[in-house]
Parts: structure tokens; C-alpha cells; sequence
């Protein structure tokens, strides 16, 4: 290993920006991403058609939601776990990419 070298971590150097460079790969998502658009296009379409649902999310006061309200409640909780995902798979595989970039600096690939 190179004496130059000196192994400082991304949360080591950036840590006060650190959410926002995990906010920056997850945003690439719905950019480039066409499932990912397909699911939050889903989504917004939920939220046109029942409105109290978006509320549920939005407000800190009690809904009172019909049948297929709480059945497209749950639908939008599956699309939102599904969206969170794909998050969590980008972040691990940009992880994956900047340990490579750690390793080439540091002369070991």
C-alpha cells in the first residue's frame, strides 16, 4: 500500500453532507429509472383517484378511509416499499462502486 495514501472514509470526510449525497444517488432513480418512474407514476395516479389516501400521509389528524380507500392505503404502502427497494439496491451498488474507487486509490487494484 502506498504511503500517500491515507484511508479516510466518504462518512469520515463528508459526513455533514452525507444525506444529501444519499438523497442525490436515490433522486438519480426517478430520472433514469423507468420502473422506478412506473411505480411513483402508480402512485400519483392512487392520489388523484382517492385523495383521503394522500392525506393519510400528509395530515396528523384521523381519516376515515371507505373499503377501497384502506384498499388503496395498502396499495400504496406495497408501491412505497417496493420504491424504498430500489433505493436501498442503488445505494448498496454506488457502496459497491466507491469501495472499488478505495481500493484503486489505495494501489491494491
Amino acid at each position: 500500500m502506498s504511503d500517500a495514501f491515507r484511508f479516510e472514509t466518504f462518512v469520515d470526510v463528508h459526513g455533514s453532507i452525507f444525506n444529501e449525497y444519499l438523497s442525490s444517488v436515490t433522486a438519480k432513480l426517478s430520472k433514469e429509472d423507468k420502473e422506478y418512474q412506473a411505480l411513483q407514476d402508480k402512485i400519483e395516479g392512487i392520489y388523484e383517484k382517492y385523495p383521503k389516501v394522500l392525506g393519510v400521509f400528509d395530515s396528523e389528524t384521523e381519516s376515515e378511509l371507505t373499503e377501497k380507500e384502506c384498499a388503496a392505503l395498502i396499495e400504496v404502502m406495497e408501491l412505497k416499499n417496493q420504491l424504498t427497494d430500489m433505493e436501498m439496491q442503488a445505494v448498496y451498488f454506488r457502496g459497491c462502486y466507491d469501495s472499488v474507487g478505495y481500493l484503486k486509490k489505495a494501489g491494491i487494484l
